[in-house]
């Protein structure tokens, strides 16, 4: 029904004008059979004739069912918003991320978690209302961090996820560098705070299970937090026995440089 409704629902006034014409051609159709199973091919009518008989009726029942059809695709499609989208921030959530991620993270792509530091200091100090700002400005940094192609998402209270596409060497310093160093919040009492992240890698030189590369950016994420926050940090598979894109086999968790 969601792809009816998706596929029959008019895109415009003209989609709408095209899309009644081939109802009403299609009442016409309809009648036109029906006259044939009660009347017989002899003396029957022609399917202009149908046709016409049949408008007076079908247009407006089909002015209508396109009219219905539109409201339930707008419906649909604010209710899947609702549904995947995080209301605070406006990025997607974790049902998006999980459902619009890939399913294997390929050598040329990253896992990342980025987890704001401190942040239940921030809203014990200065409230919930302070904290939820502080979230959309962190939000933004993140966004911004990011290059056309790499998604993000929110996927927990202070947590967030991120998929990068083509993440070389350089590219993951730059992006990981910028969002540990965090923003400079203002929470309007005349303090200006430095709001940091702990920022969580999953790298390999084989392609990874997206659980798997979850896992492993979450571990780097804690060995960032147990490193003094504000940095990150790289975790490679146990499986990797020669030194994948630079990093030392020697570490499980390393950082770039």
């Amino acid at each position: 029904m969601e792809r009816f409704v998706r596929l029959t629902a008019p895109t415009g006034k003209f989609d709408f004008l095209v899309k009644l014409l081939v109802f009403v051609l299609i009442s016409g159709l309809m009648n036109h059979v029906r006259h044939i199973f009660v009347y017989g091919l002899p003396g029957q009518k022609t399917y202009w004739e149908n046709l016409s008989d049949a408008t007076f009726t079908a247009l407006p029942m089909c002015t209508f069912a396109l009219l219905l059809i539109g409201h339930l695709n707008a419906l649909q499609k604010r209710l899947y918003l609702q549904a995947t989208r995080d209301a605070l921030t406006e990025l997607p959530n974790r049902r998006w991320f999980m459902d619009n991620t890939p399913e294997r993270i390929s050598p040329t792509q990253a896992m990342m978690i980025i987890d704001v530091d401190r942040f239940k200091d921030i809203n014990d100090t200065f409230g919930h209302d302070i904290g939820d700002r502080c979230l959309r400005q962190m939000a933004l940094h993140l966004r911004t961090s990011l290059e056309p192609g790499d998604i993000l998402a929110r996927i927990g209270g202070e947590e967030f996820a991120a998929v990068l596409g083509q993440a070389d060497d350089a590219k993951l310093q730059r992006i990981a560098t910028r969002m540990s160093e965090g923003l400079a919040f203002d929470p309007g009492q005349g303090s200006i705070q430095r709001v940091t992240a702990s920022v969580g890698i999953a790298r390999s030189d084989r392609t990874m299970v997206r659980h798997d590369a979850l896992r492993l950016a979450d571990k780097a994420v804690y060995q960032a937090k147990s490193a003094g926050k504000a940095c990150f940090r790289v975790c490679v598979p146990d499986h990797s026995l020669a030194t994948p894109h630079g990093f030392p086999v020697a570490s499980p968790s390393t950082s770039l440089s």
